[in-house]
């Protein structure tokens, strides 16, 4: 479940630590949360295939007992993947992830810039509202259900990027890198006020869309 605690890491700030006050418009930053949750369920994915040959490492999270708490290079490598594509998105934007910032970066392939996001995928929560990047904060759960994860219960793992607005939720994208009807990662998103839809098949049905506009 996506929640800001103490544990939680802060990713993003500009380079005078002041938080751009460009106001960004809320549905295009939904879209870029949707295709960021699909590059967390590719990584997640691909950590799966390669389990089946040679394994899964996990560990515990610092200063948590193993039983509790577990942390898998899925985690890293997802909040790696969905953190660098937001920021290189939206620079300046304040991004909160669960996991621990320098060891998500690990995972990444130095000098490799992050693929670009889009901003047009989200057709069915239309909405012309654009706030201060100041008063926006993007939550991150990169593999919501790791133990479920760990022991293979993949139905169950989410990848999850919510939006808060004046500290309030406002919108969120839901990655389900193992639909239960299989195929590719599947990505639910909703905007308070403006509806919520549902992209899949590798976004294909969203592109072809934004197509045709």
């Amino acid at each position: 479940t996506l929640r800001c605690d103490p544990g939680m890491q802060v990713l993003g700030t500009t380079a005078l630590g002041t938080i751009s006050a460009v106001p960004v418009p809320l549905n295009a930053l939904l879209s870029t949360c949707v295709d960021a949750a699909r590059l967390g369920c590719r990584e997640i994915r691909a950590v799966q295939a390669n389990r089946e040959s040679n394994g899964l490492d996990v560990m515990s999270k610092p200063g948590e007992e193993f039983r509790y708490t577990v942390l898998t290079e899925a985690d890293l490598a997802a909040q790696q993947a969905i953190v660098a594509a937001l920021r290189a998105a939206w620079p300046g934007l304040l991004v909160v992830g669960e996991e621990d910032d320098a060891a998500a970066a690990e995972k990444g392939v130095p000098g490799e810039a992050p693929p670009v996001l889009r901003k047009d995928l989200c057709v069915d929560a239309a909405c012309e509202r654009a706030v201060p990047m100041a008063d926006i904060a993007v939550f991150v759960d990169p593999l919501d259900g790791t133990r479920e994860f760990v022991e293979g219960r993949l139905g169950n793992v989410q990848s999850l990027v919510g939006i808060a607005v004046d500290g309030r939720a406002v919108a969120g994208a839901v990655g389900l890198p193992f639909p239960e009807e299989g195929g590719e990662p599947q990505v639910l998103y909703a905007l308070v006020g403006a509806g919520s839809g549902a992209l899949g098949g590798g976004l294909a049905a969203a592109e072809e869309a934004a197509a045709a506009a």
